[in-house]
């Protein structure tokens, strides 16, 4: 059964819509939940409430239309709500924009055991200061470079400016660029 099938036996009324639906992306939601949250807790509540938020939509959804980009758009909705609700107002956005180390740069080249067992310790060690980021930095950093959205879509996404975005972006980089080079003694 394709997306629209399941969403024509959602619809219906049909629990096996709803089973189907629920196996087929309730890990895809979690994982995004948690990527942009870094709390299991706060994942889990978040991808109950998208799926609520989901099943209540389905009626409005255009069946013509794709329907994973529907989703993924609901549940950043769904985190971006909920991360805006706890994010602290007032941040500075004075510091001037530059190209930095994006996630993409630090993919290697696996050609031999040593080096799969180094990267999966930096992508470990990585994954912690991205979970340590503030929320905002967190969300634009995981909507770039794990969702692979432009900068254009992550402002419309969270209804900010998209300079506060990419300054974000950077930030969010630079950080994590600086916690790397303390770690492994990198030049900064």
């Amino acid at each position: 059964m394709d997306d629209h099938q399941v969403i024509s036996l959602c619809r219906e009324g049909r629990e096996e819509g709803y089973r189907q639906l629920l196996a087929r992306y309730e890990g895809y939601i979690y994982s995004l939940c948690y990527r942009l949250t870094g709390n299991r807790e706060d994942a889990l509540d978040l991808t109950q409430e998208t799926f609520i938020k989901v099943i209540n939509g389905l009626n409005g959804f255009q069946i013509n239309r794709a329907f994973k980009p529907w989703l993924r758009q609901v549940t950043v909705n769904a985190c971006y709500n909920f991360l805006n609700r706890r994010v602290p107002a007032g941040v500075s956005l004075e510091q001037p924009l530059d190209e930095g180390l994006t996630l993409a740069d630090v993919q290697p080249a696996i050609e031999d055991p040593a080096r799969e067992v180094e990267w999966r310790d930096t992508r470990r060690l990585l994954w912690e200061m991205v979970e340590r980021l503030p929320a905002l930095y967190r969300l634009v950093l995981v909507l770039r470079h794990q969702e692979g959205m432009s900068y254009r879509d992550i402002a419309e996404v969270t209804r900010l400016p998209e300079g506060s975005v990419k300054t974000y972006l950077f930030r969010a980089r630079r950080r994590l660029r600086q916690g790397m080079a303390e770690q492994y003694g990198w030049e900064g």
